[in-house]
């Protein structure tokens, strides 16, 4: 096995050199194209000694953002994509985390970066493509790599307000990888429709993906998940067969009734995470395209990716399993007291061990211990354990399904409720198209925001069925449409500004 992401890239510029690896809306790149841009690249920030260090890639998804991530790796550096498009204030703050002596960009970019305060020293990408490849350079920084060393830095949000950044080895890219592509059979005949952003893990299927089976990725503009006739045109047009994308990408299709202009007959797998999939949202990809596999995934961002995949083969389902745990890794669940939870229909919280496991929170130590554990269970030796926050509970036939947050959990009149719980009822009310469950502490009420063409009161009528009396909503907001995160989530924090500030 390879062992660093590196052999994955110049393995697939010999085995695939003329073949199309990338392409974006301006650009196309093969294979040898990109590995010899990324050794450019590489041997000119090898001469800035910048081994063991982080250096933030400012910019747009694009080619010249791959050959970008690489050419860090190949300098010794591991890279963190901050896109340009986010608020001033969280750029700056990943920054001071980070606190890189150098910055990568591309012109494209420049008047987005002149807003932000940076100390350190602004490269171009294109001054560094026009360098030669030094092989020495390459040479002696390979010598001193080992596969734990870190690839890339992904931030999350943090409870706090400071962004969280997590940092991934390539051994755990790599072992995640192979299982990946081998489970759900991605081949070099394969054409990836990239719609995740960079920054965000959704991203890395795509992306090694590509490289270890020289697959060929075009990398969908962002604006485009906001136009459904356009998005299905381009499926089309570059017959992308893979869909490997956020729950509320899928969903903004069929909300919009994409499927009565254009069915993409091309794609033939569908891979979805990041939030709980509607069932009714699941039902119509289906039948629109009834031959494709569909997977649902889960795992959060310090696992790399994914931790349990389901392959969904029946034809309805009140609620999707996030399935059983990828090979070489162990997912099981914990009561409260951090003892295993082995029944079906007992909850407890997903608990993940493997080699997978990202490398801890950049900077910050005291974060990463927290939930970076011992594993309660092993008691004769040191094995960590990442505590996900999520709580699930096992299906009779061993598969999970996912409640909802450990954090989403409150206590209501004496009870406690997972907010998960009653958004799943709602969701799969005729005519509701998202929802998102909030809990007002101030007033002890549970406050539903949703998406959707229905009446509050038919929305109580129908939760009667289902919840008991103290798990129905108080009060029900209908908003035309939802905030959603840069990752593709509904923006929890903004819908709870909005419903605060209102009064």
């Amino acid at each position: 096995m390879e062992r660093s992401v590196l052999e994955l890239l110049e393995n697939a510029a010999v085995k695939y050199a003329g073949k199309i690896a990338a392409k974006d809306t301006e650009r196309e790149c093969t294979f040898a194209q990109l590995c010899d841009n990324a050794r450019k690249i590489g041997s000119a920030l090898g001469k800035l000694h910048i081994s063991g260090r982080a250096i933030p890639v400012f910019m747009e998804k694009s080619v010249m953002t791959l050959e970008s991530f690489w050419g860090v790796v190949y300098a010794g550096g591991c890279y963190s994509l901050i896109n340009p498009a986010q608020p001033k204030e969280r750029v700056e703050k990943i920054l001071d985390i980070l606190n890189p002596p150098y910055l990568l960009t591309n012109y494209n970019s420049r008047n987005s970066l002149s807003k932000i305060n940076f100390k350190g020293q602004i490269i171009f990408v294109e001054d560094l493509i026009k360098c030669e490849i030094d092989e020495e350079i390459i040479r002696q920084i390979r010598e001193r790599f080992i596969d734990t060393d870190p690839l890339y830095i992904n931030f999350t949000s943090g409870s706090t307000g400071i962004p969280k950044g997590v940092v991934v080895g390539h051994k755990s890219v790599i072992e995640f990888i192979n299982y990946f592509v081998s489970i759900f059979n991605i081949t070099s005949k394969d054409i990836i429709g990239n719609q995740a952003p960079f920054d965000f893990d959704v991203s890395v299927k795509d992306i090694y993906s590509m490289l270890k089976t020289g697959a060929t990725m075009y990398i969908i503009p962002k604006e485009y998940f906001s136009f459904p006739k356009k998005l299905l045109d381009i499926l089309e047009q570059e017959k992308i067969t893979t869909l490997i994308w956020a729950v509320s990408a899928l969903c903004m299709i069929t909300s919009l009734k994409g499927f009565s202009y254009k069915k993409p007959e091309s794609v033939n797998k569908i891979l979805f995470s990041g939030e709980v999939m509607p069932v009714k949202h699941l039902q119509e990809w289906r039948k629109a395209l009834p031959n494709a596999v569909f997977v649902n995934l889960y795992g959060p961002t310090e696992i790399t990716c994914n931790c349990t995949y389901y392959i969904i083969e029946k034809e309805s389902q009140r609620e999707i399993p996030i399935g059983r745990a990828f090979p070489n890794e162990r997912v099981f669940l914990l009561d409260e007291l951090d003892r295993e939870v082995c029944e079906s229909n007992i909850e407890g919280e997903i608990c993940v061990v493997g080699s997978t496991l990202a490398l801890g929170y950049f900077g910050d130590f005291e974060k990463t211990s927290e939930v970076f554990v011992q594993n309660p269970l092993q008691v004769n030796y040191k094995e960590l354990m990442y505590r996900t926050g999520d709580i699930a509970y096992y299906q009779e036939d061993g598969n999970l399904v996912y409640v909802g947050r450990k954090d989403f959990q409150i206590k209501h009149l004496g009870h406690r409720v997972e907010l998960g719980e009653i958004e799943m009822y709602i969701s799969m009310i005729q005519g509701i198209d998202r929802v998102c469950c909030l809990y007002d502490n101030s007033k002890q009420q549970i406050v539903a925001v949703y998406q959707g063409n229905v009446e509050a009161a038919l929305i109580k009528k129908d939760l009667k069925r289902n919840l008991i009396k103290y798990m129905i909503p108080e009060r029900f907001i209908m908003v035309e449409q939802m905030p959603i995160t840069p990752n593709g989530k509904i923006d929890r924090k903004k819908l709870k500004k909005i419903y605060f500030e209102e009064k």
